[in-house]
């Protein structure tokens, strides 16, 4: 047995002899070829080959050694071994070739090239391990992925040689990694270069080049044929890097790749196979770490193309495809009350004063249902790889146990009103609603997640938007809703009771700037310290109160990226007095009371409710031009009045200073802020939109 040692520098010599007397106890000759300092290699240790490769490119003709001095180093050492007639004849009698530092992994792999016979490894340990196997015969032949196509075998090996090009330490040097990439656009087979780039882009994260990582995946995708290749190509680039929680340039490229060999499926009739893929193609574009965790995301200003994503997709088209309904929706039976079922997901913040509204009125019946309290709708609603199976054909089973639970529901409702967009709504309408009608309300946050694309919009009779400029964004960027069989849509603000928060402000609220709910990356609280910051700079006096609990550091890496770095910065502002941390509270009507300016910093919103309830409270509201619809037709300057609305810190200080000028002015804006409020979005205001809304009154 030969094992060909390849190094670019001087190994460890104390490693490296025991090393070479372990091979030699397994029988095998050790040769060794590369750069080192001969003086350091001892005759004793019986090497059968020593060869120091020449480096000045004597060995070159004058083209060669032209092009060589012009290369990357690693490239270069490749240059002068690959022109070493014996280098080349110990490669072609090697049976275990191994690279032992970074500089010689590039011309391991090429010399393995040569020699498809030969193991290929990286380091001494592996080699060792290798050798022994070889030995044993319990090595997997390196030869048993070549194909039987002429000589490409040659081109298309891979094993142990792929693992060369994913070396951590190899990727970490630039003029290393960048010789890599270059290895997965040679001409071998499909799976080769999946795997071969698989291990590749692992490495290049593991090294922190995540844009180079992306970038190689891109290229690789671009050469594949196969659908399901270039889909696991791009999803692994792309998945690791939302894990890190970063948005990466391949975000739609890679749900586009998912979707296309789902499409493949779909036309094979594999509706399960084509609901993985479909289902991979919805978490990508649509995973929270790009529209949810971060201070921008690539929808508002892109809608159009998530829009087409699904709509080219045959796949993702027949999973929102209109199955209508088998009857129009009917009027109550005289002489009783209206049947008004209302749905939610564990999360019924918002119906409150609709229930207790209806419970009230002889003229409703009202049920309440919360799916989270029965485990058997809950499965069938969040198990989205079985719904998908259902829409695209398949899974008969899932179709039969929806019915069976939700048809008592629907048969004994003359409305069903489903609150927020999501688990429930794609649930519900993947059922016949019969003579119900349907009413669901999106928030925002739905918006910006897969599951408008999972419902069925032909069978909702009334979609309900909390703004205009979310019903906007949804119009722009889910096909379902401008199609012919379309919902109707209305803008009915969130029911609040705001009448309770007026009550009379403490004595230092004049210079009391209030924050509401600071949980979440969209809040964007750090966008508050700088305003508190500027207006510290020119007057003391003033205070930031931040009103709610921490964000949630196990959503993502992206989330608990911001709020570690939120916790720097608030620290010594907490410290200095200049900002007060209340935390989660029950009471945010009390607390507002010590608040004279109620700010809204955040980067998206529905309505954002604490801006309404400060407003409420007699709070002057001051309220950052949301980013995600900043410019657009609608946004936060057309939902509040224009003169709450700022851009910068700079504009946020500047409001705050002259509506607070002195106690005079801001009594004044601040029986502004409050007659404002009530009038617009106070319960008894909207109520009657809800009354129109489900055709009662």
């Amino acid at each position: 047995m030969d094992v060909l040692v390849v190094v670019g520098r001087t190994p460890n010599i104390d490693i490296f002899s025991a090393f070479v007397a372990e091979l030699k106890e397994l029988g095998a000759r050790v040769h060794l070829v590369g750069t080192f300092s001969e003086p350091a290699i001892d005759p004793e240790w019986g090497l059968g080959t020593v060869r120091r490769v020449a480096t000045d490119g004597a060995n070159l003709d004058w083209r060669a050694r032209a092009r060589a001095v012009e290369m990357h180093p690693h490239e270069r050492f490749w240059a002068y071994a690959g022109a070493d007639q014996e280098v080349l004849r110990l490669t072609k009698a090697a049976d275990v070739i191994v690279a032992v530092d970074t500089k010689a992994y590039y011309s391991a792999w090429e010399l393995a090239r040569l020699n498809p016979r030969a193991h290929a490894c990286a380091g001494l340990a592996a080699a060792q391990r290798k050798a022994q196997a070889v030995r044993d015969g319990v090595a997997q032949p390196p030869s048993a992925e070549q194909t039987s196509e002429g000589d490409s075998g040659q081109e298309e090996r891979t094993s142990d040689i792929a693992l060369l090009l994913g070396n951590e330490k190899l990727l970490g040097n630039k003029a290393g990694a960048v010789l890599a990439r270059r290895v997965p656009l040679l001409p071998m087979r499909e799976k080769t270069r999946v795997d071969m780039t698989r291990n590749l882009v692992t490495g290049l994260f593991a090294a922190k080049r995540n844009q180079a990582a992306l970038a190689t995946a891109s290229s690789v995708a671009g050469r594949l044929r196969d659908t399901e290749a270039r889909s696991e190509v791009l999803r692994t680039a792309t998945r690791r890097a939302l894990a890190q929680g970063s948005t990466p340039d391949t975000l739609l490229a890679s749900a586009e790749a998912d979707l296309a060999h789902a499409d493949r499926l779909f036309a094979d009739q594999d509706a399960a196979g084509a609901a993985e893929f479909v289902n991979h193609g919805l978490q990508t574009a649509f995973h929270r770490v790009a529209h949810i965790d971060q201070r921008m995301s690539p929808l508002p200003k892109r809608a159009e193309e998530f829009a087409r994503l699904t709509a080219a997709s045959t796949a993702a088209s027949a999973v929102a495809a209109g199955r209508g309904r088998a009857h129009p929706v009917a009027e109550p039976e005289p002489g009783r009350p209206r049947r008004l079922l209302v749905v939610t997901d564990g999360n019924d913040n918002f119906l409150g004063l609709i229930r207790n509204h209806y419970e009230s009125n002889p003229d409703v019946e009202l049920r309440f249902l919360d799916i989270t309290d029965y485990p058997g709708i809950k499965r069938l609603a969040g198990n989205r790889r079985r719904l998908l199976d259902y829409r695209l054909g398949g899974d008969p089973m899932y179709g039969f146990t929806a019915e069976q639970h939700l048809r008592p529901y629907l048969d004994w409702a003359d409305t069903v009103f489903i609150d927020w967009c999501a688990a429930a709504a794609a649930l519900f309408t993947s059922v016949d609603p019969g003579t119900a009608r349907v009413v669901v309300r999106l928030h925002s946050y739905e918006a910006f997640s897969y599951w408008p694309r999972l419902t069925d919009f032909s069978r909702v009779d009334d979609l309900v938007f909390v703004a205009d400029h979310i019903r906007d964004l949804a119009l722009r960027s889910v096909p379902a809703l401008t199609g012919p069989r379309a919902p109707r849509t209305h803008i009915v603000d969130n029911g609040m009771d705001l009448a309770g928060f007026a009550l009379p402000k403490n004595p230092d609220a004049r210079f009391t700037v209030g924050m509401v709910g600071i949980g979440q990356v969209a809040k964007d609280p750090l966008w508050a310290l700088r305003v508190i910051r500027e207006l510290r700079r020119r007057d003391e006096r003033y205070r930031l109160v931040m009103i709610g609990g921490d964000m949630n550091t196990k959503a993502s890496q992206a989330a608990a990226a911001y709020q570690r770095s939120f916790q720097r910065k608030v620290a010594p502002l907490v410290k200095e007095g200049a900002v007060e941390r209340r935390g989660a509270t029950n009471d945010v009507r009390g607390n507002l009371r010590d608040v004279g300016v109620i700010l809204s910093s955040s980067v998206r919103e529905g309505c954002h409710v604490g801006v309404m309830e400060g407003a409420a409270s007699g709070a002057v509201p001051v309220v950052r031009d949301w980013p995600f619809f900043a410019g657009q037709k609608h946004g936060a300057s057309t939902l509040y009045p224009a003169d709450w609305v700022v851009s910068t810190p700079e504009a946020a200080a500047d409001r705050i200073l002259a509506v607070t000028a002195d106690e005079e002015t801001w009594a004044g804006h601040s029986r502004e802020s409050e007659k404002y409020a009530l009038a617009s979005w106070d319960w008894p205001v909207v109520r009657g939109e809800f009354d129109r809304l489900f055709g009662i009154g």
